[in-house]
């Protein structure tokens, strides 16, 4: 009977990578925690998740806050809300993929389970938006009036997965105070975000924190993916470089194609597509780079 011997090198990988899907898991509790909560209030009240567009208690917690977030400018909450848009923060990310690719790799990875449970969550619950169920005039609107598929919030959804698919890729142990400053404006600046949904009244609270904690989830199930550094690799700074570019160029030439009302947006949107273009031109140009061993220690 032939035994393949494990060499040192790869031990060494499998524990890594052990210790990095541990951390993972332990970065997916809370999220967990929120869901497990929302899921009590929903039994707790009864009705399914469509019933949380009825509660007295959201209404009154969204034209109290709706209103308190329209003393700001219209434009900023657009452009805010904006980057929830994962064409767009995906492009504006990708000025990560030279330096960072792991990072990007882990964004791009998250992007199928988000969209998933977005769309299925969307559909199961059925949930009427503030406008369906209150009267517009009553409360803050920016933008198209939507009424429909409220639950949960899509670009919640995408901010709190960019979040976590960069902290749980970029700063796998905090150690220093440029870690916490970096996981403390990643968090925050999701926030902002998820917040600005009930600003331009498109939104119930509630579906903002059912998007953040299942966006949290598709954020590390990216981060996941990243772990494994052979797609990503090719796909970087192998022979998949140059199709990889190209469609960079593309995404950001059809970023600058898209109408927007604003001057906000359209500065948002402008510096997404030049960051895509930007990024893809120079994937064009590089030359096939040598494999960095990426340690599991830094994907997670």
């Amino acid at each position: 009977m032939v035994v393949e011997r494990i060499g040192p090198g790869h031990a060494r990988e499998a524990i890594l990578l052990g210790r990095a899907a541990s951390r993972l898991v332990i970065l997916a509790a809370p999220a967990l925690l929120v869901l497990a909560l929302i899921g009590l209030l929903v039994l707790r009240f009864g009705g399914g998740a469509a019933s949380t567009a009825l509660w007295p208690e959201q209404h009154v917690l969204f034209l109290w806050w709706n209103g308190a977030l329209a003393s700001f400018p219209s434009e900023i909450w657009s452009a805010i809300t904006l980057l929830g848009d994962a064409a767009v923060v995906l492009a504006l990310f990708a000025l990560l993929l030279p330096s960072k690719p792991q990072v990007w790799a882990a964004l791009l990875a998250s992007v199928p389970a988000g969209a998933l449970i977005s769309v299925s969550a969307k559909h199961w619950a059925s949930a009427s938006r503030p406008a369906a169920v209150l009267d517009s005039a009553t409360f803050n609107v920016i933008g198209p009036i939507l009424q429909h598929n409220s639950f949960p919030s899509g670009h919640s959804i995408t901010a709190f997965a960019v979040a976590a698919a960069v902290i749980a890729t970029w700063v796998a142990r905090p150690q220093r105070w440029h870690d916490w400053a970096l996981i403390l404006g990643g968090l925050l600046a999701a926030t902002m975000v998820a917040v600005s949904r009930v600003a331009v009244g498109a939104h119930w609270p509630l579906d903002i924190a059912a998007g953040a904690a299942f966006g949290w989830l598709a954020g590390l199930s990216g981060a996941a993916l990243a772990l494994h550094s052979g797609w990503w690799t090719w796909l970087c700074r192998g022979a998949g470089r140059h199709a990889a570019g190209a469609a960079l160029i593309l995404w950001g030439l059809l970023l600058w194609l898209r109408p927007h009302e604003t001057l906000s947006c359209i500065a948002v949107v402008g510096l997404a597509g030049l960051c895509a273009i930007s990024v893809g031109v120079f994937l064009l140009l590089r030359g096939p780079a040598q494999r960095s061993q990426t340690s599991p220690e830094q994907g997670a």
